[in-house]
């Protein structure tokens, strides 16, 4: 009897051997496969939510009663897909809002770097203050000027 409980005691450390070698190389795998994941999402970042606004021309005055012209076209910023979908269903209403602000500014503020600032600035507040009332979640994020001439 002594030597049937060697031998099963021989057939036990490879068996052992090769099991714990197996789960090594599965735990290997899995951290390898884990930082490759992390790594990609590192480098590629996610794509913003945009909402063109189509280009518009309007009539600014100035100090010296000149006749001005802006013509301006740009993105907003959405900071979730519920804001883009809500830019987009009030379309038709902010772009008459933004004619009407537009239409007030100083051509010879908005030639300038920060006139272009403050006009970005303007925009979000007024669409966050018209808009917000419509959603509690409103993430409106950002101006991008696409097109931006003074004349």
């Amino acid at each position: 009897m002594p030597t049937t409980t060697k031998k099963i005691w021989l057939w036990f450390i490879p068996l052992a051997l090769v099991t714990a070698a197996a789960s090594s190389a599965g735990v290997y795998v899995y951290i390898v496969r884990e930082r490759a994941q992390a790594h990609v999402s590192k480098t590629i970042p996610t794509a913003p939510l945009l909402v063109s606004i189509a280009p518009m021309t309007v009539n600014l005055h100035s100090e010296r009663d000149d006749q001005s012209v802006l013509y301006v076209g740009f993105n907003l910023e959405a900071g979730n897909e519920r804001t883009r979908k809500l830019l987009e269903l009030y379309m038709p209403k902010i772009r008459s809002q933004l004619l009407t602000a537009l239409s007030g500014q100083d051509s010879a503020q908005l030639a300038t770097p920060e006139g272009k600032q403050a006009l970005a600035a303007q925009i979000l507040e007024l669409l966050r203050k018209n808009l917000a009332t419509e959603q509690p979640d409103f993430a409106l994020l950002g101006v991008l000027y696409t097109d931006f001439i003074v004349q």
